[in-house]
């Protein structure tokens, strides 16, 4: 049995979840995930469980067909509860209080689940007998998460130019980048992908400028304003301060309290957490409030590292829509294959010190990349052979 979690994922790279997500569609044996890549579950997973109002429902097929079942599961327990509402509201209609009309459809219901001993035998006995039947429905809610970045006035291009750039960690470490030139402006929609301890990070630190280049240079506009997202964003947030107390200092015009709160609910977090301390919030609490922050800076650019790692699926999902919906400029690392789809990203390859522009779709690279660490495979088993 093979058992993969999402912090599994989250520690390697693009590279290497390519890799493995052909290794695992090859693997014969018993796979469970827990895993937020949607890409990931399409191509490996033959059967979903979902874990919804403390039931576990089982769906086959992949997660595209779980989400197709789901909404319609969803539509049917919708008409049932509108059902159970309107018998509800023609017994208050007729005279009976709220309890009594609860009552009585309550009582139908049992009477309805349990009609003969055979049938009330065989729902004891699948456990179907006590929860359902003795409570009123609970409406369906679907779980959705909304993301937006703040609008910006355009800059004229380039925003950020790099010229004959090169870099090194120090004078007798080995070159990280040669003689890089490009440019990225607002309408810019890259993926920085490479393996780990390519470059990918210390590229990201250049253009933000944490770091100086060794040769050439790095010109930016001078009313550029950047967002950074990374992924050490929890080592930077007030651990004893609440949401709310924080989001109301990031700004020096400052925020007041209700506009505080409303940008917190409209990036998803729930209403109990906007007054509680930012240490007791989960990673996917804190990465919403860090979103929070990123919008209220107002940014030209955006620069996001592994921004997928703290999230679930329905917020990668507003994410996606947040970044088309941005009028500026993105450069993203990340390994989830849907955001780079979903936002059209061009994909910069970082290798032997250069930075290397795509010229094909995302799936062309996945073939390459394959077809590329095959050969490495066979050139490793070939030099055994020959020892």
């Amino acid at each position: 049995m093979f058992v993969l979690f999402p912090h599994a994922l989250a520690r390697v790279d693009l590279n290497a979840v390519i890799w493995l997500d052909d290794y695992l569609q090859k693997w014969k044996k018993t796979l469970l995930i827990v895993s937020h890549d949607q890409d990931f579950l399409n191509t490996t997973c033959e059967e979903i469980l979902h874990l919804n109002n403390m039931k576990l429902d089982t769906y086959k097929g992949n997660y595209d067909s779980f989400k197709q079942l789901e909404v319609k599961k969803r539509e049917q327990a919708t008409k049932a509860w509108d059902q159970e509402q309107k018998r509800i509201k023609a017994l208050k209609a007729s005279g009976s209080t709220k309890g009594q009309a609860d009552a009585k459809v309550l009582s139908k219901k049992v009477k309805e689940s349990t009609g003969t001993k055979k049938k009330r035998n065989d729902a004891i006995a699948s456990g179907a007998d006590s929860a359902e039947a003795k409570t009123l429905l609970a409406r369906p809610r679907e779980y959705q998460v909304q993301l937006a970045f703040s609008e910006v006035q355009n800059l004229q291009p380039p925003i950020i130019q790099v010229v004959d750039v090169g870099f090194t960690y120090g004078p007798h470490l080995p070159s990280i980048f040669d003689s890089l030139s490009f440019g990225v402006d607002m309408q810019s929609r890259i993926c920085v992908v490479g393996n780990n301890g390519s470059g990918k990070s210390t590229l990201i630190n250049l253009l933000i400028g944490e770091l100086n280049p060794t040769s050439g240079e790095i010109r930016r506009n001078p009313k550029l304003r950047v967002g950074i997202y990374n992924q050490h964003f929890q080592d930077k947030l007030p651990m004893d301060s609440t949401p709310t107390e924080f989001l109301r200092n990031c700004t020096e015009e400052g925020l007041d309290y209700q506009s505080a709160r409303n940008l917190l609910g409209r990036f998803g977090l729930e209403g109990h957490a906007h007054e509680i301390a930012m240490r007791d919030l989960s990673g996917g609490q804190k990465a919403r409030v860090s979103f929070c922050e990123l919008t209220l800076t107002r940014p030209h650019v955006l620069f996001l590292d592994e921004p997928t790692n703290n999230l679930d699926i329905e917020s990668i999902d507003a994410l996606c829509e947040a970044i088309n919906a941005y009028q500026g400029g993105m450069v993203v690392v990340t390994h989830d294959a849907r955001l780079i789809e979903a936002t059209e990203s061009q994909l910069w390859v970082v290798e032997d010190r250069q930075v290397i522009k795509w010229g094909e779709e995302f799936s062309n690279y996945r073939e390459y990349l394959l077809k590329k660490l095959e050969a490495q495979m066979e050139a490793m088993h070939g030099n055994k052979g020959a020892k």
